[in-house]
C-alpha cells in the first residue's frame, strides 16, 4: 500500500514538473510585476552588525553602513517613526569597527582606507540624531590597539560584539548583517 501512495506522489509531482506547473513555479514573468511592499510596519526591532571593512570605493562609506542607512530611510519614507515604529541599533565589531573612530584616530588607525578623515562620520551622526544607537565591539578595540577617546561621540562600548548581539538577539531583535 505505501509503495503505491508513493509511486502514486511520484507520478503527480513529475506530471506537474513537465507541466511547469509544480511549487515555485511561475506562468508569469515574476519580474513584470510591482515591487513586494513592507507589510509590517510597527514593533520591528533590528540589530544590524557592521563587522566588514568593505567600502565604496569612490567615497570610502562602509557597504554596511549605507545598508543600515538605506533601511532606516525606507522606514521614514513610509512615516514610520524610529523609537515608536521601528528600532534600529548597530553593533560594529572585527573590522566594521573601525567606521566609529573620530576622523584623527582613523587617518592613524585604518590605514589605506580614507586618507581625510572618517567618511562615514556624517552617517552616523546623522543616523544617531534619529535615534539609531551604535555600540563599539570592546574586544575589537582591544586587538585593533583603539582607545575610548578614539571613537565618535554617542557610541557605547560592549564588552564584546558578539555577545551584545546574542543579548540584543534574545531580547526580541532580528540579527542582519548586511
Amino acid at each position: 500500500m505505501n509503495r503505491k501512495i508513493g509511486l502514486a506522489t511520484f507520478a503527480v509531482v513529475a506530471t506537474l514538473l513537465l507541466q511547469g506547473t509544480a511549487w515555485g513555479a511561475s506562468t508569469s514573468d515574476e519580474s513584470t510585476q510591482p515591487p513586494l511592499q513592507i507589510i509590517n510596519k510597527t514593533g520591528i526591532k533590528v540589530v544590524i552588525q557592521v563587522n566588514d571593512a568593505g567600502v565604496i570605493p569612490m567615497n570610502g562609506i562602509s557597504k554596511q553602513l549605507m545598508a543600515a542607512k538605506n533601511l532606516h530611510d525606507q522606514y521614514e519614507s513610509l512615516g514610520m517613526k524610529n523609537g515608536k515604529d521601528y528600532e534600529i541599533v548597530m553593533v560594529f565589531r572585527a573590522a566594521g569597527s573601525q567606521f566609529l573612530l573620530k576622523d584623527d584616530a582613523y587617518d592613524e588607525k585604518a590605514k589605506g582606507q580614507h586618507p581625510k578623515g572618517n567618511p562615514n562620520r556624517a552617517i552616523i551622526e546623522a543616523l544617531q540624531k534619529d535615534g539609531v544607537k551604535m555600540y563599539e565591539c570592546g574586544v575589537a578595540m582591544q586587538m585593533l590597539g583603539y582607545e575610548t577617546t578614539d571613537l565618535l561621540p554617542a557610541t557605547r562600548i560592549v564588552t564584546s560584539g558578539i555577545a551584545a548581539i546574542i543579548d540584543f538577539e534574545k531580547s526580541g531583535f532580528q540579527e542582519v548583517t548586511p
